[in-house]
């Protein structure tokens, strides 16, 4: 089983690095931009013979305890 993890800031949590990303934009003539959201996306493959209720809840547990941090991350998962 195959799924895809995807991590973003949540709205209105402040990311620094992409709000200098966006003046930066704007500076070299991209003045349209209203938000740049830097996302992290990971695949995970679990072994084939895991059944897939566990499969993803493996992979729900990975996301929520280790690849993201609630306080400032959403995640979704996508099975592939």
């Amino acid at each position: 089983m195959k799924y895809r993890v995807r991590i973003a800031i949540k709205p209105g949590v402040l990311d620094p690095e992409m709000e200098t990303l966006q003046r930066l934009l704007k500076r070299s003539g991209v003045s349209d931009i209203q938000q740049v959201v830097h996302t992290q996306q990971y695949d995970i493959c679990l072994n084939e013979s895991v059944p897939a209720e566990e499969a993803e809840r493996v992979v729900r547990a990975l996301a929520e305890d280790v690849l993201a941090n609630p306080e400032i991350h959403e995640w979704t998962i996508e099975a592939l």
